[in-house]
């Protein structure tokens, strides 16, 4: 392999990786929602992942020329051409690996599906306050990723049979076994595992009551509230645009 020959493919090699890894890398860094906030993205494009293009497709210049044994200028066609389908089959597959691990949300026939509940406290348990714009605070987690706060709207509290009814619903935004309701109520925080599949079935049927558990506790040594909570699977009207 003639070395001059390999810099030279290297460096077309490099340059062409570059300028197609600026588009890919662009688009997969909004869908992963990486923040635009003071040009974060737009740092991220200039200075690691066009360089990495480069870098990439730059050693697989010296690989391709290696493969194809070029002594003379002839080759140089030949090498350039592996190495930039090397390059090229190196960044749309690290691409696709990565549009494999962006979240998906739940669907029912194409309509985002949402998690509505109602919080149940007993009326002894309430206090001055309870009422007040931001007393109650919820938030549900599936995942690091995907962990977001729950409006509560006081004005749509209700007292019923004993109890303060208070209604909330949050959008699925993930794919995830694992989700987890905290509240938060007269100074502590509660939590519920919700036993629900990645994808759940819509229904009009609410669960049974429930009890919530001090969220500081898990497993053997869960300490259950007298708060309870009660929740259905609900398909959105729309789907999403």
């Amino acid at each position: 392999m003639s070395w001059k020959i390999a810099l030279v493919v290297a460096l077309l090699s490099g340059i062409v990786t570059a300028v197609v890894t600026t588009p890919v890398a662009d688009k997969l860094t909004e869908l992963h929602g990486m923040s635009d906030f003071e040009g974060k993205r737009g740092y991220a494009l200039v200075f690691l992942f066009i360089p990495a293009g480069f870098i990439g497709g730059f050693l697989m210049g010296l690989l391709g020329t290696k493969l194809v044994g070029a002594m003379a200028w002839h080759q140089f066609w030949q090498a350039a051409g592996l190495s930039v389908l090397l390059g090229q089959v190196a960044l749309w597959g690290i691409g696709g690996l990565s549009l494999l691990t962006i979240q998906r949300p739940p669907t029912f026939n194409g309509r985002p599906l949402a998690l509505a509940m109602e919080i149940l406290i007993p009326v002894d348990q309430l206090t001055a306050t309870t009422r007040d714009p931001g007393a109650i605070r919820m938030s549900l987690y599936a995942s690091d990723k995907d962990n977001q706060v729950i409006p509560v709207d006081p004005e749509r509290f209700r007292e019923e049979n004993g109890l303060l009814v208070v209604p909330a619903s949050a959008l699925l935004f993930s794919r995830s076994t694992r989700r987890i309701v905290s509240v938060h109520l007269n100074d502590g925080w509660l939590a519920y595992d919700f036993d629900l599949p990645a994808v759940p079935t819509p229904t009009d049927a609410w669960s049974e009551p429930a009890a919530m558990r001090d969220a500081k506790t898990t497993g053997q040594r869960t300490e259950r509230s007298t708060v309870k909570i009660r929740y259905r699977v609900l398909a959105m009207r729309e789907p999403p645009a």
